[in-house]
């Protein structure tokens, strides 16, 4: 029997979406958006916020930053294939940040779903716990 940690690495609990349309894009082609793990969503999390200090006169500037164009980069896959649309981070960053607003928020809207960011942790848990075909104990 393999071990717990063994079960977790092997687990495919990415969530993807396939048959995602996009005819404004490219009519007829089918795309997969992925959920992404933990660390890529946990990264742009922490890179939303950037603080930094002026002087004590004016006290903490907070700046905002989106990065959508780069988490829709990283989930939009060829369906056909399951490549990387955009295998060069940068270009599809660059591409996707002059496309519409509409549409490029729609993905990343998804890839938050897929990642279950859109749940709060009460949601989670009962979730989880409606997944599991053990007994409680």
């Amino acid at each position: 029997m393999a071990s717990l940690k063994d079960l977790i690495r092997q687990a495919q609990d990415i969530r993807v979406q396939d048959d995602v349309e996009i005819p404004e894009w490219a009519p007829g082609a089918r795309f997969r958006v992925c959920g992404l793990p933990s660390g890529d969503w946990e990264a742009y999390q922490n890179s939303l916020t950037k603080m930094t200090r002026r002087d004590s006169a004016t006290g903490v500037e907070m700046t905002i930053r989106s990065r959508k164009a780069e988490i829709v980069a990283k989930s939009l896959r060829d369906q056909d294939t399951d490549e990387l649309v955009f295998p060069d981070l940068r270009e599809g960053i660059s591409i996707l940040s002059g496309r519409s607003a509409g549409i490029v928020n729609g993905l990343f809207e998804l890839v938050r779903h897929l990642s279950d960011d859109d749940k709060d942790f009460t949601q989670k848990v009962r979730d989880a716990e409606g997944n599991s075909d053990g007994d409680q104990s």
